[in-house]
């Protein structure tokens, strides 16, 4: 089996008998909780330092299970735990202590241990099944996507959705992430031939690209596959905290000629974030925005993902299509790829190996250091001395900003900044120490936030949010800060370290992608979903109306049969900004589609002879009559076209809160009555003055 350079991460574990555990912690009821259990199994626990305690015996698996499954989640977390056959307190056990995982991932390497035999003979019990992706305007085959699948020692088939939550628990992502590419790579080779292939990746399992990604690079050339045929994508269900490092890791495949994807972008905004920030190459929607369409809120989504990725040169892939009609869809709002049933299922190629036999497992050893950790037997250690002066200066260059506060000083006051937060903020070391961090807030900081964030450092626990921050220079920017505490031995807080990172340009580019998912792409109006939340907003708020007047146009179809489609759009344009004239700040426009289009009267003043609800309502209706004789005004102007000009008038409807419908769809269906009604009277009248109908 090949070793990523002088790396650890081609196996989760080393053979050595484990008959001595060492468990710390610096919570004292975590300890508490470890001694009750040892008690109620006859394990002797001894102290050996404040927060260490040392157990020996033959079988200590089931102390480490039972106190795992005691602590609370975020317990088991905190508490550290060595299974080791070392004795003494050597460098041997040193090693192993400072890579020890903690009680609840040492717990999960002995639950999970039917692993380690997979990665042991991994060529044999890890294979690939391939799904086809194809262009949508031929149906022709352009790539595949690699799946992962194993074999168990009894035969048995294993899924990705058992293998990686338990490599996840165990701390062997980075493992079976690195196996997942490989094995990809390896039983392409044979039949690929100038496909693409799109292989998965989590980006927390790469810890230094150039280094950790050398066995991919040299699984493809012992494959025959060149490295511009391979797209590594990423999910949305692989979190990303730190986005420059997958930045940099896009960057390394795309300069070694690969390309790079977003996986199920479209569930969750920081898809999208990530999307404006790191232009990949190919683009996979979301298969639950896909199987909505046609619906109004999956084709606005639908339309901005495509519009923004065809901006900078990508491509749209939409996947889990099943149907012919969801491909059409797809294809005409402009996807470039396909992937789904439609085409086919994963499949495992004729040409792999034979499935692996039943193999006799081994159990698993928990004190085997924690992923591509590269020990470098020559490495001088630090003398204890120089650890704090080794600290500061570590921190100190960092990319991100830091700030430590004193939690046990009046008014919390800035210990600590490192040169980072200087750059970010503006102001000098001399300047943030001693002050408390209220002097980067604004009158625009949002208050719910930070009461939120003085009630985590009241009760001393660990906080993320972000927050609008005023630089030296006036200037704002959005923090998405990581608060944690830091407790003495007694467990007081003593600090609080504050991680600040500058998301100035992700929050952006939320609002504007969250502000297009709620606009009607031709018009720029309001979308019909933007519309029915802003609508519900309203009718909770408890003021007079809203008031609601249903537009719809008369005659719009012949402008249609005569022009086409592309000159109807124009005029549903130059109907939409002139209804913006007649609506005032504050109120609404939607356009529902077709030629339907919707005004809300957001606040209606009563009159001032206001003598209760029957007053508010006349007010209402008189409101509502106004800018409904407005809006016929404004159309009843020929609107200039290229084939001449064309007479648009208008049927309106007007329906008022609460008098016609408590909720926004009984206002709708209000008001779409009475704007029928109003367009059966237009015709009444047209036909008894002799004009055609």
């Amino acid at each position: 089996m090949s070793r990523c350079a002088t790396c650890l991460c081609t196996a989760p574990t080393t053979a050595c008998s484990t008959r001595r555990a060492l468990i710390a912690s610096r919570v004292n009821h975590s300890l508490a909780t470890v001694r009750a259990v040892a008690r109620r199994q006859g394990v002797v626990l001894r102290p050996l330092a404040p927060g260490l305690l040392e157990a020996e015996g033959d079988d200590l698996a089931a102390l480490v299970t039972e106190a795992a499954a005691e602590l609370s989640s975020v317990e088991a977390a905190e508490v550290r735990c060595l299974l080791t056959g070392v004795t003494g307190d050597g460098p041997d056990l040193l090693v192993q202590a400072l890579t020890a995982p903690s009680l609840a991932a040492a717990a999960a390497r002995l639950r999970h241990a039917d692993l380690v035999p997979l990665f042991a003979d991994e060529e044999a019990r890890f294979h690939a099944e391939y799904q086809p992706i194809v262009r949508l305007d031929d149906a022709g085959v352009v790539g595949h996507e690699a799946l992962l699948r194993a074999t168990g020692v009894d035969g048995s088939r294993i899924m990705p959705d058992q293998l990686f939550p338990a490599a996840d628990e165990a701390g062997w992502t980075h493992v079976l992430d690195r196996v997942g590419r490989t094995t990809a790579i390896r039983d392409a080779g044979p039949w690929l031939a100038d496909d693409l292939l799109f292989i998965n990746f989590v980006p927390t399992s790469i810890y230094r690209p150039e280094v950790c990604l050398q066995t991919t690079e040299r699984a493809a050339e012992r494959a025959g596959l060149r490295l511009d045929q391979l797209v590594f994508e990423v999910t949305e269900g692989h979190v990303v905290d730190d986005v420059d490092h997958l930045a940099r890791v896009f960057e390394h495949y795309r300069s070694r000629g690969c390309r790079v994807a977003l996986d199920d972008l479209g569930s969750g905004w920081s898809s999208l974030a990530l999307l404006v920030r790191l232009r990949p190459d190919i683009v996979k929607l979301e298969r639950a925005i896909v199987q909505a369409l046609p619906e109004p809120a999956a084709v606005a989504v639908f339309t901005a993902v495509v519009d923004i990725t065809h901006s900078y040169g990508g491509l749209v892939l939409a996947e889990g299509v099943e149907t012919p009609e969801q491909a059409r869809v797809a294809r005409e709002l402009g996807a470039d790829l396909g992937q789904g049933w439609l085409w086919g299922r994963p499949v495992r190629p004729a040409t792999a190996p034979a499935p692996a036999r039943a193999l006799p497992g081994a159990a698993p050893d928990p004190s085997w250091p924690d992923s591509a950790v590269a020990l470098d037997p020559t490495a001088q250690p630090v003398p204890p001395t120089e650890d704090r002066d080794l600290l500061v200066r570590a921190v100190g260059l960092t990319g991100s900003s830091v700030v430590v506060v004193d939690a046990l000083a009046p008014d919390m006051p800035i210990v600590y900044v490192n040169e980072a937060f200087t750059e970010v903020t503006g102001y000098p070391v001399a300047e943030a120490v001693g002050r408390n961090c209220r002097f980067l807030q604004g009158p625009d900081t949002d208050r719910a936030a930070l009461d939120e964030l003085a009630d985590a450092l009241r009760r001393g626990q660990p906080h993320r949010t972000t927050l609008l921050n005023v630089r030296r220079d006036g200037t704002t920017w959005w923090n998405e800060l990581h608060l944690s505490p830091l407790r003495d031995s007694a467990g007081t807080v003593t600090h609080h370290v504050g991680l600040q990172h500058d998301v100035t340009e992700r929050v952006a580019a939320e609002s504007a992608l969250r502000e297009r998912a709620g606009t009607d792409p031709l018009t720029g109006t309001l979308n019909r979903t933007a519309l029915l939340t802003e609508l519900d907003r309203q009718v909770r708020a408890g003021r007079p109306g809203p008031v609601v007047l249903f537009v719809d146009l008369d005659g719009f179809k012949r402008v249609n049969d005569r022009f086409g489609h592309t000159v109807g759009d124009r005029a549903l344009v130059t109907v939409a900004d002139r209804l913006r004239s007649v609506v005032r700040t504050g109120d609404l426009l939607a356009r529902l589609g077709g030629d339907e289009f919707v005004l809300v009267l957001a606040d209606v003043d009563p009159p001032v002879d206001d003598d209760g609800p029957a007053s508010v309502l006349a007010g209402a209706l008189a409101a509502a009559h106004r800018v409904a004789a407005d809006v016929e005004r404004v159309l009843s102007v020929p609107v200039e076209l290229p084939g001449g000009p064309v007479s648009i008038g208008a049927s309106v409807g007007v329906a008022v809160h609460p008098a016609d419908g408590e909720t926004p769809t009984e206002l709708l269906r209000a008001a779409d009555l009475q704007m029928y009604r109003a367009k059966a009277r237009r015709a009444r009248a047209r036909t008894a003055s002799g004009h055609p109908a």
